[in-house]
């Protein structure tokens, strides 16, 4: 079932963020259903999204939440496939997801807070999205959409794997997803998945990873990966995985 995209004015954005506090007992009970039609509230944005798929968001909280994250991640980035990169970097668009269409997931995943002031944090760092980094890293439901675009854009072929592998733990995910002048590439992007499904070392422990990451960023500086082969781009993460492993 598909509907609009749709996402606030700049009024109500200013409006909400300006008085969190006094929408509180909203954020702890039934939310902002109630004004989903109201002018500002509801701006089309002439793209369409899977409504019911994004109904689907699985809202429990295992101990290993990076599984249900996982999960999530396919069901947006699935359900609001039609966005591009640039239009998802709209925080219009996620504040008002966050808001309405998935507002039970967002309370549920982020609001665990009884103190106000606590609360508040929460629903400012996860229900907004104030800049590129917010988005991609901490928004709700942004930051499953970034997820499921970075598996996609590094693996086309293999996007649940590649999901698999980057939600390992929240310390690779950071990792990798921060590094955007690779993930940008999918050949060297590609290269090293392919080491960390491969060579159990490189995911075996967080301090493995960010000594990798160390290593490709130290030995990659200046090479143009868009002109290597598969096995160019293979060799030279091995190289740096064999750098890692010895500092």
């Amino acid at each position: 079932m598909t509907a609009q995209i749709r996402y606030l004015s700049d009024r109500v954005l200013t409006d909400l963020k300006k008085n969190m506090g006094e929408y509180i007992g909203r954020y702890r009970t039934h939310g902002f259903q109630d004004l989903a039609d109201e002018p500002g509230w509801d701006v089309p944005l002439g793209i369409e999204f899977d409504e019911k798929k994004l109904s689907a968001l699985d809202l429990s909280k295992p101990q290993r939440i990076s599984e249900i994250d996982l999960a999530n991640s396919k069901i947006v980035g699935e359900a609001l496939g039609n966005l591009d990169p640039s239009t998802a970097n709209e925080e219009r668009i996620w504040v008002r997801l966050a808001h309405i269409e998935a507002f039970e997931y967002a309370k549920t995943r982020w609001l665990d807070a009884e103190n106000d002031e606590r609360l508040i944090k929460q629903v400012s760092d996860h229900f907004f999205a104030g800049g590129q980094t917010a988005i991609r890293d901490d928004q709700a439901l942004s930051r499953l959409w970034w997820n499921y675009e970075i598996a996609r854009r590094c693996s086309p072929d293999d996007i649940d794997g590649a999901l698999e592998l980057i939600l390992r733990s929240a310390d690779i995910r950071s990792n990798f997803v921060e590094r955007i002048w690779m993930t940008s590439r999918q050949n060297i992007a590609g290269a090293v998945l392919r080491a960390m499904k491969d060579d159990a070392w490189v995911t075996s422990g967080e301090a493995n990873f960010r000594e990798f990451m160390k290593s490709l960023n130290r030995l990659g500086g200046g090479i143009v990966f868009e002109v290597m082969e598969e096995g160019e781009t293979d060799n030279f993460v091995e190289q740096c995985i064999t750098a890692a492993k010895t500092t």
